[in-house]
């Protein structure tokens, strides 16, 4: 028996996936929390085997729910609920050891497979959003390519992008200030830009600043 936590800031869709998973031979919900906060410590006292995890709650959110998770090597596996289709966050997810994520208006039998691929130890990520991943992704290499830009530049346009400064830089890739000033200039030549902010569009478009 797969037992379900769900954790969900609305009551009325904890409501409408406990409805959807009621009476299935093999799945069984333990319980539920509107906050992540809440959800944390009610798992610490129950057997839970998949979380169902909304990431926008009070106080808590479901990213923050599925580091800590993470963090303290806990053996729940977690299923993000998401509104939306959105790459970088796919991206976010898969870095952080999130198993699985699935559009909340995914029908019952989406639902049920999701748990039991996630329950298994394996990836699950609905089709939408695996295929807006993947585009995203040959986008991002076609632009690499395009432009003939090196790993090492394409490393420091992504942190000029999230806006490190010079000094941050270096000492994130362990290289002199001379280097990455180095690198900033010739990303400006070769992408035909004129400052950090033209850099930082460039990667926004081509989809290089996650």
């Amino acid at each position: 028996m797969i037992k379900i936590f769900i954790a969900d800031d609305h009551q009325l869709v904890v409501d409408g996936i406990s409805s959807i998973l009621e009476g299935h031979e093999s799945i069984e919900v333990v319980g539920s929390a509107l906050s992540g906060r809440d959800a944390l410590e009610q798992i610490n006292n129950l057997k839970v085997d998949v979380l169902l995890l909304d990431i926008n709650m009070p106080g808590m959110d479901g990213i923050a729910v599925a580091r800590e998770l993470k963090e303290k090597e806990s053996p729940v596996k977690v299923l993000i609920l998401s509104m939306h289709n959105n790459p970088q966050f796919t991206k976010q997810l898969i870095e952080i050891g999130v198993l699985g994520c699935i559009i909340k208006n995914s029908g019952k039998r989406e639902v049920i497979r999701a748990i039991e691929t996630v329950y298994a130890g394996n990836r699950y990520y609905g089709a939408d959003l695996s295929n807006t991943l993947f585009d995203s992704i040959d986008k991002s290499q076609k632009a690499v390519e395009n432009a003939e830009l090196t790993k090492r530049e394409v490393e420091v346009l992504k942190l000029i992008a999230q806006e490190y400064n010079t000094k941050e830089i270096a000492d994130k890739l362990f290289i002199s200030t001379h280097t990455v000033e180095t690198h900033r200039k010739n990303l400006l030549s070769k992408l035909g830009v004129k400052n950090s902010a033209g850099l930082a569009r460039y990667a926004a478009k081509n989809h290089l600043d996650e």
